[in-house]
């Protein structure tokens, strides 16, 4: 079996700030089309980012060596991206689940302090969506994801630089009364794989892997 992370068909790269995934140029047009066939058939209308400026705080981008949860040079929280015409690939490749319009209007990412991507072909063969939040909205981003009723079975949190900064919610773990989704941290699900993840689990994270990345195995 070879390796099933093919990052160059999800549309990545390794980037030389840190290690961290960065947006493809060979690929990133055929990716773009392939999202604007998507949105096309889905019926989906964009929706204006407006006041919201979430995603220049939130997520790496390597070009910039922009880290995690720090606000971008180049924004002006007065009136967004100061570089937008030549800003980075990463930048331009970049939406939000709310402004494909996937997600309701509510869920609008600088009223809520999360946005969801699918940004991530790790979380997706389990079929997670990413989150990114502050901690400090941590508690608050958990209440109301465990409440929110989508088609796929979790989300991965991500509330800081580290790898450890990271939060699951999945149909899979244990759920409180009243709750959608059961959560674990990232030592809990660390020793959780370690003691043996349940059949089931693992049966449909190989069944997904394999249908996903099929030219590999």
């Amino acid at each position: 079996m070879t390796n099933i992370y093919d990052l160059k068909t999800c549309g990545y790269r390794r980037s030389n700030f840190k290690n961290y995934f960065e947006t493809d140029p060979e690929s990133f047009k055929e990716k773009k089309k392939e999202n604007e066939d998507f949105k096309k058939k889905m019926g989906l209308k964009t929706r204006s980012c407006g006041d919201c400026i979430l995603c220049c705080k939130l997520p790496p981008v390597p070009a910039l060596k922009k880290e995690a949860n720090e606000w971008c040079k180049h924004c002006d929280v007065r009136v967004g991206c100061k570089i937008y015409k030549d800003r980075p690939l990463d930048c331009q490749a970049f939406e939000c689940l709310w402004h494909i319009g996937l997600t309701l209007e509510e869920y609008k990412p600088n009223k809520v302090g999360f946005y969801m991507t699918m940004d991530s072909a790790n979380d997706a063969m389990f079929s997670m969506l990413k989150v990114y939040t502050e901690r400090y909205r941590l508690g608050a981003t958990i209440r109301k994801l465990k409440k929110y009723k989508s088609p796929v079975k979790g989300f991965h949190i991500s509330f800081g630089p580290e790898r450890e900064a990271s939060y699951f919610l999945h149909e899979e773990y244990e759920k409180g009364e009243g709750q959608y989704y059961g959560g674990k941290t990232f030592e809990e699900l660390k020793e959780w794989t370690l003691s043996g993840i349940p059949e089931q689990f693992r049966e449909d994270f190989i069944k997904i892997a394999k249908e996903k990345y099929k030219h590999t195995w």
